[in-house]
């Protein structure tokens, strides 16, 4: 496993403090769509998932606390 980027945590950080990609997205300058597929990134990196994520809600699971 290599270890996360200071980019990987960045968005992370932003991710879940925001817990909402659109909003971490206007304060990374990035769409919406590129942090969601950086997060899937990062997550299939890590093999675990960071973020619960539904059509209308977005919240950390365990391990994304842990991390």
């Amino acid at each position: 496993m290599k270890a996360p980027s200071a980019a990987d945590l960045s968005t992370f950080l932003s991710v879940a403090t925001h817990l909402n990609f659109s909003r971490a997205a206007v304060e990374l300058g990035l769409t919406p769509s590129a942090l969601s597929h950086s997060v899937r990134t990062l997550e299939n990196r890590l093999g675990v998932r960071l973020f619960n994520r539904t059509t209308r809600t977005l919240s950390l699971t365990e391990a994304g606390v842990r991390f």
